[in-house]
C-alpha cells in the first residue's frame, strides 16, 4: 500500500511538472485509484515483489513525503517510531526546536524521550510528561487507530511554551507511530486568560452582590459633571434597580438633607457633601460618615461610604447602609463601659473620685509638669475634724453621715474642681481655671462655713492650700506636702477656736 501511494504521488508530481492535464484527470479519478489499489493488493497476496529498477520507489522518500505534508499543516517536529524495535527518526522545521539539540534519530525513542524531558521540559511538567511518554501507555491509547494527545510546557529559548503532543498509528502501517508536537502557546494562553477573566468576573460579581446587600441605596456619580444614578437592591431578584437619576448629585443631596437628615446632623452632612472636600478625601482612599437619617419619621443611624472606582476614574460610588441596631448596641456598650469605669474610680459613700482615680490623675499631672505644659494650679487638702470621736461615741453609721455632710460642704465650695477621697477622712482637690483664680476667696468661704458649724452637728473641715511653683516643683507631691502642712496648721487652729 505504501508503494502504491508513493507511486501515485510521484505520477501526480510529474503530471504537474509537464502540465499533462489528461494524466492528472486519470490520476484523480476514483475508478483509477481503486483499480490500482486492487491490483496492488492482488500482487501482495501473490508475494509478487515490485522491482525497484522497474518502478521508481524509495520507501524512505515516501515517509519523508508524508511527514513533510503533515509538518506543513500543523507540526513543528515529528517522530516516526517503530514500535517493535523502538528505532525512530525525527523531522523538524523549527529553528527553536533544533536549538534544543535533541537527537533526530536513535534506537530507543521512549528511553530517549524520557531523558530529554529532564532537560527540555518545563520543571513543573517533567513528572507529568515522563508518565505520559511511557511506551505501554502510548500503545494502549493508540490501539485501534485512536489518537493520543496531551499538552505540556516546553522550554524554547528558555521560555516556557505550551505545546501539544499527538501520537497515532497509521492504519496501513500499525507497527509504526507518528508522534507530532505542535506549538499551541498562543491558543492555550488565550484560553487561560479567558478562564481567568471569567473567574474574575464571577468573583467580582459575587463580591459586588455581597457588598450591595449591606447597603440600601447606592449612588453612581460622574465626577466631571455631577450627573448620578440612584440604585437600590431588589431583594427578590438580587439585582440592582434604578430608583432615580439626576443632573447634580451635590446640589440634590444638600437639598434633601434639609428634609431627611436629623437637624443636629444636617451641617455635618452638608459639609461632608461639599464637592471639593469630598473629592479630595476620596483621592487618598475611602471616606466614611456616620449620621442620623429620618426613616418613617424616626431617627436612624446610617453611614455612607464613598470611594473612587479603580476601573473607572470618571466616577465614584457612594453607598448608604443602615447601622442603627449596631450603633445603638455600641453606644449602649460605651455607656455601660463608661459607667463601669466611673464606678471603679468613684468613692461609693461620698461620690467623690477615689484613691485609684487620684493616682491616675497624679501620673498625668506629673507628665505635664515634666513637659512644662503646666504653669499654674493649686492643691487643696481637706481633713474632717472629730470623725474618730463620732465613730467611737455614735457609731460608724453616724460617722458615714458626718463624712457625707463634709463632702457637701466641700462640693459647695470647690464647684468647678474634682474632689478625691484619698483616705477615711482626707480629701484632695486640684484647683485650676476659675477655682484657681478665686482660691483665696474659696478658702475664706470654707473657713467662714467651718466657724458657723462649730458647736453644731454639722461637719467642720480643716483645709490647707499650696500653689505650684514652676521650675521648683518637679512633681505633684511637692505641692501636696506644702498643702498638707498648711492643712494641719488649720486643723490645730480650728480645734483651739472650738475649745474656747
Amino acid at each position: 500500500m505504501g508503494d502504491t501511494i508513493f507511486l501515485l504521488e510521484n505520477l501526480k508530481s510529474k503530471a504537474i511538472e509537464e502540465n499533462n492535464t489528461e494524466l492528472l484527470k486519470t490520476l484523480n479519478s476514483d475508478s483509477f485509484y481503486n483499480s490500482l489499489i486492487d491490483v496492488t493488493k492482488t500482487l501482495q497476496k501473490l508475494n509478487f515483489e515490485i522491482n525497484p529498477k522497474d518502478v521508481v520507489f524509495n520507501y524512505e522518500k515516501e515517509i519523508n513525503l508524508k511527514i513533510s505534508h503533515a509538518l506543513a499543516q500543523n507540526y513543528f517536529v515529528m517522530y516516526y517510531v517503530n514500535i517493535t524495535t523502538n528505532d525512530y527518526v525525527g523531522y523538524t522545521r523549527c529553528d527553536k526546536y533544533q536549538s534544543l539539540k535533541i537527537t533526530n534519530e536513535g534506537t530507543d525513542f521512549f528511553n530517549d524521550a524520557i531523558k530529554n524531558a529532564q532537560v527540555v521540559i518545563y520543571k513543573d511538567d517533567i513528572e507529568f510528561v515522563t508518565t505520559m511518554l511511557k511506551k505501554e501507555k502510548i500503545l494502549d491509547e493508540t490501539k485501534n487507530g485512536q489518537t493520543y494527545s496531551f499538552t505540556y510546557r516546553l522550554l524554547l529559548n528558555n521560555i516556557s511554551t505550551y505545546v501539544s503532543l499527538m501520537a497515532t498509528r497509521l492504519i496501513d502501517d500499525p507497527n509504526n507511530l507518528i508522534i507530532g508536537v505542535s506549538n499551541v502557546d498562543n491558543l492555550i494562553r488565550r484560553e487561560l486568560e479567558y478562564k481567568k477573566q471569567v473567574k474574575q468576573n464571577v468573583t467580582y460579581s459575587n463580591i459586588a452582590l455581597s457588598l450591595v446587600k449591606d447597603y440600601f441605596v447606592i449612588y453612581y456619580v460622574n465626577i466631571d459633571n455631577s450627573n448620578y444614578i440612584e440604585y437600590t437592591l431588589n431583594d427578590e431578584t438580587q439585582s440592582l434597580n434604578v430608583l432615580s437619576e439626576g443632573e447634580d448629585f451635590f446640589f440634590d443631596s444638600k437639598m434633601n438633607a434639609r428634609r431627611y437628615i436629623v437637624p443636629e446632623d444636617q451641617d455635618k452632612f452638608i459639609n461632608a457633601l461639599d464637592r471639593d472636600y469630598l473629592l479630595s478625601e476620596i483621592e487618598s482612599g475611602t471616606y466614611k460618615l456616620v449620621y442620623r437619617q429620618l426613616i418613617n419619621n424616626k431617627p436612624v443611624y446610617v453611614t455612607f461610604k464613598c470611594m473612587k472606582l479603580a476601573s473607572d476614574s470618571n466616577h465614584f460610588v457612594l453607598a448608604v447602609s443602615n447601622i442603627d441596631a449596631q450603633t445603638k448596641k455600641e453606644n449602649k456598650y460605651k455607656r455601660e463601659l463608661a459607667l463601669e469605669k466611673s464606678l471603679a474610680r468613684t468613692d461609693a459613700l461620698t461620690g467623690a473620685s477615689n484613691k485609684f482615680s487620684y493616682n491616675e490623675f497624679e501620673k498625668e499631672i506629673n507628665e505635664h509638669i515634666s513637659k512644662k505644659l503646666l504653669d499654674q494650679f493649686a492643691v487643696v487638702i481637706c481633713d474632717i475634724n472629730d470623725l474618730k470621736q463620732i465613730n467611737d461615741t455614735l457609731g460608724h453609721d453616724a460617722g458615714d453621715e458626718y463624712i457625707k455632710s463634709a463632702m457637701k460642704v466641700m462640693k459647695s465650695i470647690f464647684k468647678h474642681s474634682t474632689i478625691f477621697r484619698i483616705g477615711g477622712d482626707e480629701f484632695v482637690s486640684v484647683l485650676d481655671g476659675n477655682d484657681y483664680y478665686n482660691r483665696e476667696y474659696l478658702l475664706k468661704k470654707l473657713r467662714d462655713t467651718n466657724l458657723k458649724n462649730m458647736n453644731t452637728t454639722k461637719a467642720v473641715v480643716a483645709c490647707g492650700m499650696s500653689e505650684f511653683i514652676p521650675n521648683v516643683d518637679t512633681k505633684l507631691i511637692d505641692v501636696f506636702k506644702r498643702a498638707d502642712e498648711a492643712m494641719y496648721k488649720d486643723k490645730k487652729e480650728l480645734k483651739e477656736i472650738g475649745a474656747k
